[in-house]
């Protein structure tokens, strides 16, 4: 089970596309001729290329959310193992769940990351070609359209893919850094605490009389959310 199929989660990684799509998005002032259009993104000359500052505090705030993710899954698995296993706090129990969490969330990021270097690369070549075509017609405002959608799509596919790597090496950072591991672990105990104590706070109302067939099936839905719940649990 990926990391990312609960409501909240898939939440956090829509915020962190969001954030890392930011990186990609052409400027209304960017250049149009060919030579500035090919420079890196993130260098820092041309008014509207992001420069490596702006680069920096999107995988910084990328990270954050992605750490919210892994401290999502953590408070799950603690409540789980606390509810089905009825188990005391293990702190080596809590920091394995976090472990997983933070290296199946970095294969994910990762696989987007490829993924996203191969559209790139389709996209380059598709630039390099429309380039050489407008050899043939150089006054084509249809091919200057063409050249420079292209050049965007570069550009912005480039970006993704640097800011997508950067959160991903730092997650790699927290993973192998027992310090930053057991900072989310705690993170994570309290979050799962807070819960668990605030549904012992709700008032129980009056028992409600059911027929057969309703109990049957009230039985069923807890029983279909309990094995969602248990497979999201082993499954990380």
């Amino acid at each position: 089970m990926r990391i990312w199929e609960t409501r909240a989660a898939r939440a956090a990684r829509a915020a962190l596309g969001a954030l890392v799509g930011r990186s990609a998005r052409p400027h209304a002032s960017a250049p149009s001729n060919d030579a500035e259009a090919d420079r890196a993104p993130g260098s820092t000359s041309p008014e509207g290329e992001r420069t490596d500052e702006d680069f920096e505090q999107l995988v910084q705030e990328g990270t954050l959310v992605a750490l919210s993710a892994v401290r999502l899954a953590t408070k799950n698995g603690l409540i789980l193992s606390t509810l089905r296993d009825r188990t005391p706090w293990q702190e080596e129990a809590a920091v394995a769940i976090a472990r997983r969490a933070l290296l199946s969330l970095i294969d994910e990021l990762e696989a987007d990351a490829d993924r996203i270097e191969i559209d790139a690369r389709s996209a380059a070549t598709a630039a390099r070609a429309a380039r050489v075509a407008s050899v043939s017609s150089p006054g084509s405002r249809r091919s200057r359209t063409e050249r420079t959608r292209l050049r965007d799509e570069v550009k912005r596919l480039d970006a993704r893919e640097r800011s997508m790597r950067g959160v991903v090496a730092r997650l790699r950072a927290t993973a192998d850094d027992e310090a930053l591991r057991h900072e989310v672990v705690l993170r994570a105990r309290d979050d799962a605490l807070h819960e668990l104590v605030q549904a012992r706070l709700i008032p129980r109302g009056p028992a409600i009389a059911l027929s057969a067939e309703a109990e049957r099936e009230a039985i069923a839905g807890v029983k279909a959310d309990l094995a969602r719940l248990l497979e999201d649990h082993e499954g990380y």
